[in-house]
């Protein structure tokens, strides 16, 4: 009896580990380590994933899109520019088509995302937070999302 008690314990004790690690999981932009930007606000940062200019010390910061993640994608799409994954892709289609202004480029593995930041140092991208600190290649500019 005292065995199933020490088992039962060790188990709401493990799922309350798993339930805070959960709850802090954060979504944050990053730029490469060495990159001289320091932070974007919300309305910079969705006119660059929506193809507006944005400059800081006369270079033009593009965005990096990660996009092997599904559900780091979706987070993206709600809180970055605030469209459905086929309307973002339809705008995106029209600006090249009308405009000639390309896609943000995509990666869909982490180190090719890693080493794109790395080799244009006005690029900015997003990723979840426990990747970003294991990175070295990466610093992170601000919270973009968090689980609540």
């Amino acid at each position: 009896m005292n065995s199933v008690r020490v088992m039962l314990l060790c188990c709401m004790g493990l799922m309350l580990c798993i339930e805070v690690a959960a709850a802090d999981r954060q979504v944050v932009l990053v730029a490469a380590s060495t990159s001289p930007l320091h932070n974007l606000d919300s309305l910079e940062l969705r006119k660059i994933y929506l193809g507006f200019i944005v400059k800081r010390d006369g270079e033009i910061v593009k965005g990096l899109r990660y996009t092997e993640d599904e559900t780091l994608n979706s987070i993206f799409l709600q809180t970055v520019v605030a469209m459905s994954e086929k309307s973002y892709m339809r705008r995106l289609l029209s600006l090249t088509i009308r405009q000639g202004i390309p896609r943000p480029a995509e990666y869909n593995k982490f180190e090719d995302l890693q080493d794109a930041l790395l080799t244009k140092p006005y690029s900015v991208s997003y990723m979840w937070k426990d990747d970003a600190v294991r990175s070295s290649n990466v610093k992170i500019l601000r919270v973009l999302w968090q689980q609540n």
